[in-house]
């Protein structure tokens, strides 16, 4: 009881926890000395630490990860976070990847006050749906790309020759039958075998095109960090140190150091990890904690969440967290359904 109201109390309010304060409680009928003895155990055990001389107490790391994995309480998160999040979501355009990852960091930030983050997917796991092939003109073609989910990248492709546009149907038409199904990444490990029976003029046609979907896709192959709200870190109590803002601005914008510390460890089932201060073990990230989880889309798979201080409402930032992602699968599971 003592360690929840000194993690709770902090959270609230960013000041240390006295027994003073806690004897006057609602919940405590404890006097100031015998919470005192508690505090000095719970010191001993390292679950909570005093700032300075006379001061309250505040939670240590290891007091923030026994509130979060033993008495943090889940509940219903607000309605009208739910509908702030889905508004962001629910209005762009899904067949664009790039916008529906900018719209769930700015969903993240703003409905939990933290710095919204995603990773982006790897757009190459996703499973090949269809290619269309438009001509713009005598040699140049566009080349629209859908995947699973509705995803779609397009490129314009120059030819060194005016091919006939039956001739560009009819080799659409056979990467269409022999790709389907197959993963992006799949598909040109099985280019000899899904290609085997088709003769060599078609197959030359069909080899026009097949470097231009491989460059569409190099563009992929590195994660891409998408964040909102650096802002809402900087005003929090914790940082109001102005020798730490540059430092904090410069750690926030460390794209490779995020991507990394949202893939090295596996979310599995689904769960929202919890990863707070020095477990996070990249030293510039000790005042820090993070929330996040894994999301799908189709045949790809990413992940996203919040950073923000140790001192941040942990059942909320969980339940939005989790939320956000399942609103993210429904709305591109739901475009995927509209496009078959």
């Amino acid at each position: 009881m003592v360690l929840e109201a000194v993690v709770r109390n902090y959270i609230l309010t960013a000041a240390p926890t006295g027994s003073r304060f806690l004897s006057k409680q609602r919940d405590f009928d404890w006097s100031p000395a015998t919470i005192r003895n508690i505090m000095g155990d719970l010191e001993e055990k390292g679950y909570i630490e005093q700032p300075h001389k006379s001061a309250g107490r505040i939670p240590t790391d290891r007091g923030y990860r026994l509130y979060v994995d033993h008495m943090v309480k889940m509940g219903t998160l607000p309605s009208n976070v739910k509908m702030q999040i889905r508004e962001e979501l629910l209005h762009v355009d899904v067949s664009n990847l790039h916008i529906v990852m900018e719209a769930t960091s700015k969903a993240l930030s703003k409905a939990t006050n933290q710095l919204g983050i995603i990773l982006s997917p790897k757009f190459y796991s996703g499973i090949f749906r269809h290619l269309n092939i438009h001509r713009i003109d005598s040699q140049r073609y566009l080349l629209n790309l859908a995947i699973d989910s509705g995803f779609v990248k397009t490129l314009v492709v120059e030819l060194a020759t005016e091919v006939d546009q039956q001739v560009i149907e009819t080799a659409c038409d056979l990467i269409n039958s022999r790709y389907s199904g197959l993963s992006l990444q799949e598909i040109f490990l099985a280019e000899n075998v899904v290609f085997s029976d088709v003769g060599k003029y078609d197959m030359g046609i069909i080899r026009l095109f097949i470097p231009s979907i491989q460059k569409m896709l190099e563009k992929d192959s590195s994660d891409e960090v998408f964040t909102d709200g650096k802002t809402n870190i900087l005003l929090k109590p914790e940082f109001f140190n102005r020798e730490q803002v540059g430092s904090i601005i410069e750690i926030l914008e460390e794209k490779n150091v995020l991507m990394h510390l949202f893939n090295k460890e596996k979310v599995e089932n689904d769960r929202v990890v919890v990863s707070i201060g020095g477990e996070i073990k990249e030293g510039q990230f000790s005042s820090f904690s993070i929330v996040k989880t894994r999301y799908r889309l189709g045949g790809m798979n990413g992940s996203l969440g919040v950073i923000g201080p140790k001192r941040m409402p942990y059942p909320f930032l969980i339940s939005a967290v989790d939320y956000t992602s399942k609103v993210l699968e429904d709305m591109c599971s739901s475009n995927d359904a509209k496009n078959e």
